[in-house]
């Protein structure tokens, strides 16, 4: 692309800048005809504007103004010329001439121009002069302040340090010397070029005549902006009984009135308004400051939670410029009746409303005690107390640590991974499971908002194998909620990582109920159970005091007022954890339910979080709203992503994750007729007979562990998204994952060894998430194959989504916009499912690639899985042949192998 266009589209991009910001004013002007035609003009009169159009204008290659003409255009005018066509262009394409009502009034005519493409104003003549005149008249109003060049500019000086007010004296009233209103005239391309007023009057000044070309008549510009100053600010209607007035004087309530009334309004109007430094600072008004410290003199703890011990002892003070004020020395500030005055050598603001909330403070300080978490709210989110500002929060001892700690100031000292752990804690893992110990340890509850396959579940099993060790035993069971196709995967992982920790599997239609299930719980470390079950088996689950309340994928109660969400919150917990892999910070709502959960109240209510922080951020974008918000609830989330350069180093380029599903009762229902109505049959076939019939049985339960739906041959059948969720675990735990993915970013392909099934997939997905999906299997001409790839590996808003059949896209294809690989259903044949996978991991590949590969548990997929595991190293030669290795099997080996065991029911 070369200079000339670069720079072209630069100014482009400007010119949509300026309309999507509404920045644009009905026009007119006279064309080579001198008739009137009706413009749209841009309006480039912010702060920034003027030195943004100098820079373009200075690095304008000289071939954009390379045209055959007799005087080559400057580049100011070219470059407004451009801007104003481009804006022109703009508006009058997106003006409905409909919304344009006819009418004899000449303005009618001037609307009506504006919506047209031809501009023509058809007027008689002495109506286009009126017209044009008005219009003129008009345009001065609008440019009260300067002109394209230069602005007048109003600088105020506050009057110097009081004899009678040394810095640390009693305070002074501003009306003890006058305030300096400089008048001036700056440059819009460079806003730090300022002239003052006395060099204007004189009228042969050096840098006047430099500046000539653009400054023709400068006097004459500053007296038309003082006048329209002095409309409405009596000092400036004052200096101007001065011949050549430099400056006004003002008193200090005329200081106080000019910059809290004025100065607003003249700053709308274009003027230039240079304040003293301090004016904006938070020391320059009235304010209140914290002060904290424990109770006791160290923190107490007991069984290594929260007790009342650690009440926490808290102090307003009045404050100004970050020091505290006695109520002798507010008063004295009272007594001065000033809006203005100077303490300790700074100048505060004094507001009448300001004075009496500080009157109304002081009426009802005392020292007052609060739990640990309401401290922590009032240190993270210090806003103002009785209509004052807060200026700052100080704390002492062990809070001031604590507090240190928990905001993550002083960084945490990773705990050494639990002995009885079977694995190996990456750097980001440990110090996320010494971040749990500690906030369990203050009774905090946090929310581990870790990216999709960083680890959240072995991180929350060692930190409580951690606590079994430090205390020999958990001081009483944890409850884990989670979603139905994940409660099993729990119970797996417990069993390979902490074997320490005995786990109770609360699902199913057989599970235990009253008395039986509360003396299992209380027998056991962690009791597992689903979404579903707290609702239908609340009374039971109440009546145990929980060592702690665990929430997977936590995005389940983010519709606080339904019955599970409630019931959830009812539970008795000693601490409570919320896991997520979606960023809850960017869902208020959502972010509301879950803290809620964790620690009740410290958001508030409903009601008022959603006025304080959901409608401003949501609907106006407010970002001092959201800065709050951020500040307020970031220490309680511990979220990192695949992306960060502390976790990155620590991940394998691939990792592969086992996804156990449940089978819905459809599901288990059919898979037990086709095992027992297929193992008689197969008892009494002829061995080549045999073959077939075991290839068929097999084929027909890895269609079941998919979705009856393609056993039963009812893909095409018209059935709600709710309905074909509910009938297959693997689509439930799928679309679970790809709505995490989704979430953040990601991309990843399918496979499923059956193009019938890739296709049911590829609808499902679209319709359930709303994006579009792209699917390659055997029947994909080759053309359009190249077509989808590239569309798949193209960079940007393209498809994130890709269903593949295994043997048509296994093999051959480079998919390294991927970062995620599932298999939907299992080849049995490890290096045909590694071909697969290495369509996304392979050269190319620039980020860490999760592969996730479903089993269903308690079924012949667990069994044959767990086989594959076994003989890792032979598995190619044992079983290289697909599935026709288990067609030997007797008939007892297969009636193990494809027995349907209770673990399988959801």
């Amino acid at each position: 692309m070369g200079d000339d266009l670069i720079f072209w589209r630069t100014a482009a991009l400007l010119a949509l800048e300026t309309l999507a910001q509404h920045k644009a004013q009905p026009g007119m002007a006279r064309d080579d005809r001198g008739q009137l035609v009706a413009l749209w003009l841009p309006v480039l009169d912010s702060p920034r504007d003027g030195p943004r159009l100098a820079r373009l204008r200075q690095a304008m290659p000289p071939l954009c103004r390379a045209a055959d003409l007799a005087v080559q255009p400057a580049p100011r005018d070219l470059l407004d010329s451009f801007l104003a066509s481009l804006v022109d262009g703009a508006m009058r394409g997106n003006t409905a001439q409909s919304v344009i009502v006819a009418g004899d009034d000449t303005a009618w005519a001037w609307l009506g121009a504006l919506a047209r493409g031809d501009r023509q104003m058809t007027l008689a003549a002495a109506q286009g002069q009126r017209l044009f005149a008005s219009y003129r008249a008009w345009l001065r109003n609008l440019h009260v302040a300067g002109d394209r060049h230069f602005r007048v500019t109003l600088r105020l000086e506050a009057p110097g340090q009081p004899a009678d007010d040394p810095a640390n004296g009693s305070p002074a009233r501003a009306e003890a010397a006058p305030w300096t209103l400089h008048y001036l005239l700056q440059s819009r391309d460079d806003p730090s070029l300022l002239i003052d007023a006395a060099t204007i009057w004189q009228q042969q000044d050096g840098l006047l005549n430099s500046l000539q070309e653009r400054l023709r008549n400068p006097q004459e510009l500053l007296l038309g902006g003082l006048g329209f100053a002095a409309r409405h600010c009596e000092p400036v209607r004052r200096s101007l009984r001065a011949k050549r007035p430099v400056q006004a004087e003002l008193r200090g309530d005329e200081a106080y009135t000019y910059m809290r009334q004025v100065a607003p309004l003249l700053e709308a109007s274009g003027f230039g308004l240079l304040a003293p430094p301090w004016w904006n600072r938070p020391g320059a008004r009235l304010g209140v400051r914290l002060r904290m410290k424990g109770k006791s003199s160290s923190a107490a703890t007991s069984r290594g939670l929260l007790t009342m011990d650690n009440l926490v002892r808290f102090r307003w003070e009045l404050a100004v410029g970050g020091e505290a004020l006695s109520e002798e020395e507010f008063e004295a500030l009272v007594a001065l009746k000033s809006p203005l005055v100077q303490v300790r050598g700074q100048w505060v603001q004094l507001d009448p409303e300001q004075i009496e909330a500080a009157i109304r403070f002081w009426q009802k300080q005392q020292e007052l005690e609060t739990g640990l978490l309401d401290a922590a709210r009032l240190a993270l989110d210090p806003t103002e107390i009785d209509g004052l500002p807060v200026e700052g929060v100080e704390t002492e001892g062990w809070l001031h640590d604590w507090l240190d700690r928990f905001t993550g100031h002083d960084t945490l000292t990773p705990l050494p991974p639990p002995a009885g752990l079977s694995a190996t804690l990456r750097p980001y893992q440990r110090y996320g499971f010494s971040w749990l110990d500690f906030q369990r340890r203050w009774g905090v509850g946090v929310c581990l908002a870790d990216d999709m396959g960083l680890g959240k579940t072995i991180q929350t099993l060692a930190a409580l194998q951690h606590v079994k060790e430090q205390e020999g035993k958990l001081p009483g069971p944890v409850l884990l909620i989670a979603p139905t196709s994940v409660v099993v995967n729990w119970a797996k992982e417990a069993e390979r990582f902490t074997p320490q920790l005995s786990t109770h599997v609360h699902q199913g239609l057989q599970r235990l109920r009253g008395p039986e299930f509360i003396a299992a719980a209380r027998q056991h470390d962690i009791v597992a159970t689903s979404y579903a079950l707290v609702r239908r088996d609340a009374g039971d689950l109440k009546q145990i005091d929980w060592f702690g309340v665990v929430l997977d994928e936590a995005q389940n109660i983010k519709n606080p007022e339904t019955k599970q969400a409630q019931l959830i919150r009812q539970l008795p917990a000693g601490f409570r954890l919320a896991l997520t892999g979606t960023p809850v910070e960017n869902r208020l709502s959502e972010l509301w339910s879950i803290m809620q959960f964790l620690n009740p109240g410290f958001l508030s209510s409903q009601r008022a979080f959603r006025q304080r922080f959901i409608l401003p951020i949501e609907r106006y974008d407010d970002e001092g709203a959201a800065a709050r918000l951020r500040s307020l609830v970031s220490p309680f989330i511990l979220r990192r992503v695949k992306t960060d350069p502390t976790v990155i180093q620590d991940l394998p380029e691939k990792q592969e994750v086992k996804d156990y599903c449940h089978l819905s009762s459809e599901q288990a229902t059919l898979y037990e007729a086709v095992v027992r109505d297929s193992l008689e049959s197969i008892d009494q076939a002829e061995t080549m007979q045999r073959r077939g019939m075991v290839l068929a049985m097999l084929m027909k339960l890895k269609q079941i562990c998919n979705h009856p739906a393609q056993f039963l041959h009812q893909m095409a059948d018209g059935q709600s998204l709710e309905q074909a969720l509910a009938r297959s675990g693997k689509l439930e735990r799928l679309a679970a994952l790809v709505e995490e993915l989704l979430d953040a970013g990601d991309r990843a392909l399918i496979f499923s060894q059956f193009a019938e099934m890739g296709g049911f997939l590829r609808l499902f997905l679209q319709d359930h998430f709303g994006v579009p999906v792209l699917f390659l299997h055997g029947g994909t001409p080759a053309r359009q194959r190249n077509e989808i790839v590239e569309r798949f590996q193209a960079e940007g808003d393209g498809p994130r989504l890709f269903v593949l059949s295994l043997k048509a896209g296994g093999t051959g294809l480079n998919l390294t916009g991927a970062n995620h690989v599932f298999h939907f259903d299992r080849w049995w044949n490890p290096a045909v499912e590694d071909q697969a996978t290495d369509r996304a991991f392979r050269i190319g590949q620039k980020r860490n690639v999760l592969v996730h590969k479903f089993v269903c548990t308690g079924t012949l997929e667990e069994k044959i899985d767990a086989m594959i595991e076994q003989k890792k190293n032979l598995a190619q030669a044992i079983i290289g042949g697909g599935e026709n290795w288990l067609t030997e099997m007797s008939t007892a080996e297969l009636r193990d192998l494809v027995l349907l065991r209770e673990e399988a029911w959801a």
